[in-house]
């Protein structure tokens, strides 16, 4: 019988699911496929938020004590979202692109700037997106929660 994280036999008929699992950006990643079509963004724009909310935690149980759905990687990494690989992705072209896509990301509410980057520092952005697991009527960080399972023979009906 399986054993979950916290060294706890879940019943029979039981699974055992940990609600602070660390899941990176899967969920506002969902959400953000599902807004952008809804929204028409452009592809590059699309790209980005993908990108972004792949690249940030989903919520706020995660080993860096990040706040969730925070997007803070450099100019360089948004550019090989966006299609330019090294070492184009540091060029002229490539920032231009990344801040088009940002502009409409900003524009349309979809992310917002927490931070300006400068002096070494990158930009903070939000993710105005749902993060939360499908399923779940709530969320109790780092809590084990006993979901029950269906029987396959009930599943069968």
């Amino acid at each position: 019988m399986p054993v979950d994280i916290a060294g706890v036999q879940p019943p029979n008929g039981v699974a055992s699911v940990w609600a602070g699992a660390l899941t990176m950006g899967i969920y506002a990643a969902k959400s953000a496929v599902l807004l952008a079509a809804q929204l028409h963004l452009s592809n590059n724009a699309q790209r980005l938020l993908v990108y972004m909310a792949l690249e940030c935690w989903d919520d706020a149980n995660n080993p860096g004590r990040q706040l969730p759905r925070r997007y803070f990687g450099r100019r360089e990494a948004s550019a090989i979202a966006l299609g330019y690989a090294a070492p184009r992705n540091g060029s002229d072209p490539a920032f231009t692109a990344v801040k088009r896509a940002v502009r409409e990301l900003t524009g349309s509410g979809v992310i917002r700037r927490v931070r300006t980057g400068g002096n070494g520092r990158p930009a903070e952005f939000e993710l105005m997106l749902d993060s939360a697991r499908p399923g779940q009527p709530w969320r109790e960080e780092g809590r084990l929660v006993l979901l029950p399972t269906l029987d396959r023979q009930e599943g069968s009906r």
